[in-house]
């Protein structure tokens, strides 16, 4: 089987690991207690999850993350986590962690400072991934208890989304359209902006899923909610970000002959604005 020799600590319940010339996350609670680098861990019966991540762009963002939280909200989310991949849908362990313990991570501290994010596809994302939507009814009930606080509603619908992104089945007709698509708004992004994206990155990830959703939403006729004032700010804030998100929908318009509403560019103009900061 080979040794897990500690590389790096992240924290009481998550360290890294080398084993069999590869990198590895493990995770168990207390398995990083007074570890130190150079370590190997001599009492695997505490490993309660080992995580590959293949590429060394999600390693080191996950290592920046954990170092973000405390080992209470960390621990809270390797339970989620766990509660998840425990369950009979087929889910990829390695980008679900990375992406789920970011998004907690952020929404968490969104929730201190007070600050809230309107889901507009959240009665969407309740109808086409009701299991899903039922499982991260869960994993916020679960939150809500062990972090002593009340996560909003719209938190449901987001963590669906990362449930049903990771395990959407398409077919290859469908994944054809939707991979010419986005190369087409990468295209326009990284021309209009003048800065090549990164394709590695979390934000670039987001920024994928969105579209998957929009194109979904696009074929079947179904429209999001305006936000008037939202609209407003984010228009003001992102004008550069919000032309694009223009060209955008103009090209998606022609290419899917369907007609595209304000609400759909000005969510798009938040995650194009995402990209900018990657």
């Amino acid at each position: 089987m080979g040794q897990y020799q500690i590389t790096k600590p992240l924290n009481n319940n998550v360290i890294i690991c080398m084993h069999q010339k590869r990198e590895v996350v493990l995770i168990g609670k207390g398995i990083g207690f007074n570890k130190k680098p150079g370590m190997v861990v001599d009492d695997e019966t505490m490993i309660e999850k080992v995580y590959a991540l293949e590429q060394k762009k999600q390693q080191e963002h996950y290592k920046a993350l954990i170092e973000q939280a405390d080992d209470s909200v960390i621990q809270a989310i390797i339970e989620v986590i766990n509660m998840i991949t425990s369950t009979d849908l087929e889910i990829d362990d390695n980008r679900l962690i990375v992406a789920l313990t970011d998004h907690i991570i952020f929404a968490y501290k969104r929730l201190k400072q007070n600050q809230y994010i309107n889901n507009p596809f959240a009665i969407e994302t309740r109808h086409l991934y009701p299991e899903a939507y039922k499982i991260a009814a869960s994993v916020i009930y679960k939150l809500n208890s062990v972090l002593s606080l009340q996560f909003p509603e719209d938190e449901v619908g987001f963590i669906a989304l990362h449930i049903a992104s990771n395990m959407e089945k398409l077919t290859m007709s469908e994944m054809t359209k939707i991979n010419d698509l986005i190369s087409k708004c990468i295209q326009i992004v990284e021309h209009d902006l003048h800065q090549p994206i990164d394709t590695t990155s979390v934000q670039y990830q987001r920024f994928i899923r969105h579209i998957q959703f929009l194109i979904r939403r696009l074929s079947i006729g179904e429209t999001i909610k305006s936000q008037i004032e939202f609209e407003k700010m984010l228009k003001a804030h992102y004008p550069l970000c919000y032309n694009v998100a223009v060209k955008i929908m103009k090209m998606m318009q022609k290419q899917l002959g369907v007609t595209v509403y304000e609400a759909e560019v000005i969510y798009l103009t938040l995650h194009i604005s995402h990209l900018t900061q990657q």
